[in-house]
């Protein structure tokens, strides 16, 4: 069942830097508040609980070394009271574009014109805009409410960020129509927008959708609701809430979730809908460029700002000098200022290295044109007598002397090694330069930076990037613009690359029956999934133990090393089926070895049914004592004279091997007696005799036994681990 995911599901720019601005607090030890739940998600109050950061309504609450304001926004009433606290530091998280609609607000304000806002009354973010545009400001959410407004000459309209496009867009038409001379600001979330358009191409393609995110966000909500028009479609706040029976009704599914969803409860929902055996695609269509994206390209291009100016710098006095030309007499070598010459290094000293070029005079070149990294010397550079290449920057007419860099050249030829790397994807290695909100920065030598967006750092969510600051990473470069020293690398590839290339070693490597040693990853309700060198296989619950488990983590914890037998491998579904306990010995043959019918021993009773009471006489070992073995009267359920848990002495009666089953018999070993003044004695004495005190004896002949015996095996068949008795 193939499962398409929404290219663009999940966080805002807004919402991530909002969190992951909270998540750095919390990294360096610093705990605190935010005035109101950050975002409208669940999950992700949990996440920043866990880390120290609560959440708080009122002001007089406040704890911790600060408060966070939250993407909606607040007041600016509530800015001045925040203002006046002492021990707190403020940390403003409010939405960018939220800011912007809280200026145009106050600016029309000022202005004296009528605020109208479409949106949501009771919304936070409506509730802060609502402060800034004053008493007479009129919130709306839908066209008729136009009507009802008072005449105006210029009113101004904002939306709500979260709120719906169609809806907004047949507001500003009523709106136009009863203020001509009106002004409208579109202030929706091109993000929002985004998701729902993704929606509306996606459904094109799917049978159903599965929306992701918390049932009291807006953003959510409305995405759902677009959703739910187009194709049959389910929200669902985390991977517990994912429907079977809704799933398993269609073909295709697209999976979408909300701008305050974070990663990690979508990479879950998702893991949940493989387990189901699905087919899992990230979306690729082509789309708006999201926020996101222009952030991480404007910090691209910020962070080489710098070097690309002196570059031109260096380009415009070269233009400069071209026209001039310096000559020697004899076979002096007559050399080009911009010119790329080969020397001999002739000697060394802590500011210069001297090239013989076959001028007049040695070269000089001075250590601000040769890229030296942190602590390194021009001695560790360069030697005598090597060959070098440089370009000629100045020569001076009078004395003959030539000054000389190694620094363009080097950058050149690092930067045509950059180009080849991207044609023959080659692994290259840099050191992490700095580390930004958007992924990290990346030495790449010779002066040159690359960037690295945070989504192609790792395969897995990174909440701080902090984590590779000066670390060495291995690379690939994805894109390359040398007219705009443009450079996006990735790590993530390799990675993939990488793990691909190990589960498919995995996979035709295994062999069906042989044991190998895996790590547990994952525990769930059904089993435990086991990497067993670069894919997960799963261990079911029924092949954990030979003795009856509950649940996984009674017997297991995650990160153990176990070992396990391949039971299945279907390599083209990557599936594997492993399992512990066919690992160990079989406790049913040592118990046939061990067993003689007859035999009296001591068990305790582990399960009650309506045919009898399973009896565990050695571990993982059951046997069954038939309602007509528990006593010598008659018994209309088991739990009238047994509990679970309880131990009683059982008489062996048949043992059958093959079938791997027991007959036991508490009656015979004298386990349960008629007590004195019973129910049985009494009945008898008032007359109320059963059929079993008439047709006791019956009960024991052969024939009896026979359907007894089948009765069992009828139940037990019904019985998920009837097989074990």
């Amino acid at each position: 069942m193939p499962v398409i995911v929404a290219k663009n599901a999940g966080f805002c720019s807004g919402v991530k830097n909002a969190v992951n601005s909270l998540i750095d607090k919390a990294e360096n030890g610093v705990g605190g508040v935010t005035l109101g739940p950050i975002v409208h998600n669940e999950e992700v109050i949990k996440y920043l609980r866990n880390r120290q950061i609560d959440v708080i309504n009122d002001i007089g609450d406040a704890c911790g070394s600060f408060i966070a304001i939250r993407t909606h926004g607040i007041k600016p009433d509530l800015f001045q009271e925040l203002n006046n606290l002492e021990d707190q530091e403020i940390i403003d998280l409010t939405c960018p574009r939220v800011k912007k609609i809280q200026d145009i607000i106050a600016k029309a304000k000022e202005d004296g014109f009528q605020v109208i806002i479409y949106g949501d009354p009771g919304h936070p973010e409506v509730q802060g805009l609502l402060g800034w545009a004053g008493d007479d400001a009129v919130v709306i959410s839908s066209p008729d409410e136009i009507h009802s407004l008072p005449d105006v000459k210029q009113p101004v309209m904002v939306a709500q960020t979260t709120g719906k496009a169609e809806i907004f867009k047949r507001i500003s038409e009523v709106f136009l129509t009863k203020y001509p001379e009106g002004i409208i600001h579109d202030t929706l979330c091109s993000e929002t927008r985004l998701r729902e358009q993704e929606a509306l191409e996606l459904a094109k393609r799917v049978d159903a959708l599965v929306v992701v995110g918390s049932k009291t966000s807006a953003n959510t909500n409305a995405l759902y609701n677009s959703c739910r028009q187009l194709k049959p479609s389910c929200l669902v706040t985390n991977a517990e809430e994912l429907d079977s029976a809704f799933l398993s009704q269609y073909q295709n599914i697209g999976v979408t979730a909300g701008a305050s969803t974070p990663p990690w409860t979508i990479k879950e929902v998702v893991e949940s809908m493989e387990n189901e055996n699905m087919e899992v695609n990230i979306e690729e269509t082509e789309s708006e460029e999201t926020e996101t994206q222009k952030e991480e390209k404007e910090t691209v291009e910020e962070s080489q700002v710098q070097s690309e100016d002196q570059e031109q710098e260096t380009e415009g006095m070269e233009e400069a000098m071209k026209e001039e030309k310096f000559g020697f007499a004899g076979d002096v070598k007559v050399a080009q200022v911009g010119e790329q010459v080969t020397g001999k290094v002739a000697r060394v000293t802590d500011e210069e290295v001297f090239v013989d070029i076959g001028a007049k005079t040695e070269a000089f070149l001075p250590a601000k044109e040769v890229h030296l990294e942190e602590g390194q010397a021009l001695a560790d550079l360069f030697t005598p007598e090597e060959d070098l290449e440089v370009t000629v920057l100045d020569i001076d007419e009078q004395d003959g002397t030539v000054t000389v860099s190694h620094k363009r050249l080097a950058r050149d030829k690092r930067l045509k090694e950059l180009e080849e790397a991207l044609e023959n994807q080659t692994v290259l290695e840099g050191k992490v330069k700095q580390v930004v909100s958007a992924g990290i920065v990346i030495d790449l030598g010779r002066g040159i930076e690359g960037f690295m967006p945070g989504s192609l750092v790792d395969t897995r969510f990174i909440p701080d990037f902090n984590e590779f600051k000066d670390q060495v990473l291995n690379f690939k470069v994805l894109e390359y613009d040398r007219e705009k020293g443009k450079l996006i690398l990735t790590r993530r590839k390799i990675m993939e690359e990488e793990a691909s290339k190990q589960k498919e070693e995995t996979l035709s490597d295994l062999e069906v029956g042989s044991n190998i040693t895996g790590t547990v990853k994952r525990l769930t309700d059904f089993g435990a999934f086991v990497d067993v060198g670069g894919i997960d296989g799963l261990v079911h619950i029924s092949e954990l133990s030979w003795e009856r488990v509950n649940h996984p983590k009674e017997v297991l914890q995650v990160g153990d090393q176990i070992e396990v037998k391949v039971l299945e491998v279907i390599p083209e579904k990557e599936r594997i089926s492993l399992s512990i306990r066919k690992t160990q010995p079989d406790p049913w043959t040592k118990a046939i070895e061990d067993l003689e019918s007859d035999q009296l021993i001591t068990g305790k009773v582990t399960r009650l049914g309506n045919f009898g009471a399973f009896v565990e006489i050695k571990p993982g070992v059951e046997g069954l004592a038939h309602i007509s073995q528990l006593a010598d009267y008659h018994v209309k359920h088991p739990s009238e004279v047994l509990t679970e848990g309880e131990e009683v002495e059982v008489k062996v009666l048949e043992v059958k091997p093959k079938a791997k089953r027991i007959s036991l018999s508490i009656k015979d070993a004298g386990g349960v007696k008629v007590e004195q003044g019973s129910a049985v004695s009494d009945d008898a004495e008032n007359g109320n005799v059963t059929l079993g005190d008439v047709f006791g004896d019956l009960f024991d002949n052969e024939s009896f036994k026979e359907d007894s015996d089948q009765e069992a095996d009828t139940d037990s068949e019904s019985d998920p681990e009837g097989g074990q008795a």
